[in-house]
């Protein structure tokens, strides 16, 4: 549904009046992503992107099984080469190792270090105040119906 859509000649149009799903989408991400690169920043954590949080969130709620790159693609929804350099990314910052398994040499799991599971419990409060702060005046059930609607948005776009 689009009630209003501003005219490309026109700049006094503000973000909120846009009723695209499309461009609120990315204008919440970008908002988001503002508020927890600061938040990190403010707590310490200078150069850690959004992904590299949800990333060490991820492997240290999975601790107890092996996690492969592909498991981090399919969880994120994100392509090979992103998680790759990513990963690299993260690896050079001391924050996860690759490590072979027994069974197949070949393959990789992706662990955290010391300085990663660190990481992951400071920032578990960081996460805990982004979600109230995100959330705030924001009703149990329109949470609920907000959570609906992104499932069936996210199925409409497999």
């Amino acid at each position: 549904m689009i009630d209003k859509v501003c005219d490309m000649e026109q700049t006094t149009c503000s973000c909120s009046e846009v009723k695209q799903v499309g461009f609120q989408l990315k204008v919440l991400d970008l908002m988001f992503r503002r508020n927890m690169e600061a938040h990190f920043r403010k707590s310490g954590f200078e150069g850690l992107s959004v992904i590299n949080v949800w990333i060490i969130e991820y492997l240290s709620h999975n601790d107890n099984r092996n996690i492969f790159q592909k498991d981090i693609e399919k969880r994120f929804n994100i392509g090979k080469s992103s998680i790759a350099g990513t990963l690299k990314g993260m690896e050079e910052k001391g924050l996860v190792v690759r490590q072979s398994v027994e069974e197949d040499a070949r393959l990789k799991r992706v662990c955290l270090t010391d300085k990663g599971r660190e990481y992951a419990c400071k920032m578990e409060q960081g996460k805990r105040d982004m979600e109230q702060k995100v959330s705030a005046g924001i009703s149990e059930e329109d949470m609920n119906h907000f959570f609906d609607v992104i499932k069936k948005m996210q199925e409409n776009l497999k």
